[in-house]
């Protein structure tokens, strides 16, 4: 029988899990608790490294990896460091420039596509129950369910599967607070970032810039290599994050919708074109991030399991995260694939994915935490 497997939370690890799957020949759900695939407040551009696109051409239908391919951008080039008067500094800020950038609301859409209806939308999960008989079920805020042979919380860092799971880890501030935004990309700001990235240094808080220039606009080579997929009409663009300490003024006030006039205020007397550039942004917004109060510990392995955030939610990942979710769910379809097979039994493939995955997503966070240290300004240091 066709083992059966339900992934709670639609982001980029859990699509991904459940195309390797499909192809895999398992039965798959995706149960997502926003409603409809519209634009989530999660970030604009991110990067993915040869391991990740790795993952992703295994996992996808050839057509949707041609599509994920034409749309992402080139990383090359130099990293640089200016200061707020757009001063050179250095030339040799870290990065990969084998990594290719992706606009996430583009490559979410990507995912979604030849799911052929597995996929539900308002799908809040309210709790889950392992039953005497070798399944699970999940119980959701409106009053349906669904059971199958293993659950997956792919459901990001507020994950509801994991606070049942391992209800012991919290999540703490991570002091790091940030206002990011999107500037469409006239060549004057494109000028700013000529490489893979650029770090403007100001007097305790730091300006990070990337480019997002589609390789094709979205839109029309989604119409030409996947006729049907919805995709949003999108330009390329310069993602910017401003980052502050974690005792700035500015870091108590998350939740602003628009916050290019508080950016403008902090920035009052840097180079023109940094300030045109805010001021030229159409979408922004402020936000705090969070991490896991502890490395996440061994549980109990019985039918469900976790992936991507839900496990070892990263800081300041600019794609560490999202790629590192991406690597858990080829190895846990691989995992599943060989107990579809009769290979082995369900409960010494999880526990060996446990293990991987938890070797892996606890590096992973302690490599964001290196780099929020390497880029976030110190408490105190304006």
């Amino acid at each position: 029988m066709m083992t059966r497997v339900l992934v709670i939370g639609a982001g980029l690890g859990g699509l991904t899990l459940a195309h390797a799957l499909i192809r895999a020949g398992l039965d798959v759900r995706v149960y997502e608790a926003d409603d409809g695939t519209g634009e989530r407040a999660q970030g604009y551009r991110i990067g993915l490294a040869p391991p990740a696109m790795e993952a992703l051409r295994v996992s996808l239908p050839p057509r949707l990896y041609e599509l994920a391919e034409a749309t992402s951008g080139s990383l090359t080039g130099p990293g640089l460091l200016f200061d707020q008067r757009l001063t050179l500094l250095g030339d040799d800020l870290p990065g990969s420039e084998e990594s290719r950038a992706f606009d996430r609301q583009v490559l979410r859409q990507i995912l979604l596509g030849d799911l052929d209806g597995r996929a539900s939308f308002g799908k809040r999960l309210k709790s889950f129950v392992e039953g005497a008989d070798g399944t699970v079920t999940a119980l959701f805020a409106d009053g349906t369910r669904a059971t199958g042979d293993v659950l997956v919380g792919a459901d990001g860092g507020n994950s509801a599967v994991r606070r049942r799971l391992v209800p012991e880890v919290k999540l703490i501030d991570a002091d790091l607070c940030g206002v990011m935004g999107r500037t469409p990309a006239a060549d004057r700001f494109l000028a700013l970032v000529p490489g893979r990235g650029t770090m403007v240094k100001g007097p305790g808080i730091t300006l990070m810039l990337g480019r997002m220039q589609f390789g094709r606009e979205p839109c029309e080579a989604a119409a030409e290599l996947v006729p049907g997929l919805p995709m949003p009409r999108r330009e390329s663009y310069v993602r910017w994050v401003l980052l502050l300490p974690p005792d700035h003024p500015a870091a108590t006030m998350p939740g602003r919708e628009d916050a290019r006039e508080l950016v403008l205020e902090l920035i009052g007397d840097w180079h023109p074109d940094l300030r045109d550039l805010i001021r030229s942004a159409d979408m922004s917004g402020v936000g705090r991030s969070k991490v896991h109060d502890r490395p996440m510990p061994p549980w109990q392995v019985g039918r469900v399991t976790l992936l991507g955030d839900a496990a070892h939610l990263t800081p300041a990942s600019g794609g560490n995260g999202a790629g590192t979710a991406m690597l858990d769910a080829v190895r846990l379809s691989a995992r599943l694939a060989e107990v579809d097979q009769g290979r082995r039994d369900l409960i010494s493939a999880l526990d060996e994915y446990q293990h991987e995955l938890l070797e892996r997503g606890n590096a992973a966070v302690e490599a964001g935490k290196r780099a929020m240290h390497m880029f976030v300004p110190a408490a105190g240091a304006r």
